[in-house]
């Protein structure tokens, strides 16, 4: 019985301490505010282009790109460091 307590104190405390460990790496990430959708023409690979140039001048945080509704085009979503 002694046994099993202790084993069962040594996994509670080892799940706790990896529960901070996650948690302080969650509150360690900056947080994002996503913008408006910038509609572009082009295939999707202009929009991951775009989205590229768009971080590396530092206009914006992290991005995402999907296919437009209508031939031809992307919408780029921007991602913005609060």
């Amino acid at each position: 019985m002694r046994k099993t307590l202790k084993k069962a104190a040594v996994v509670g405390a080892t799940v706790l301490a990896f529960s901070g460990i996650a948690a302080g790496a969650a509150q360690a990430a900056p947080a994002l505010r996503q913008g408006a959708d910038i509609i572009g023409t082009g295939s999707l690979d202009d929009c991951i282009a775009r989205g590229k140039d768009m971080k590396a001048k530092g206009e914006i945080a992290d991005w995402a790109c999907m296919v437009g509704s209508k031939d031809n085009t992307y919408e780029l979503t921007p991602f913005y460091a609060n």
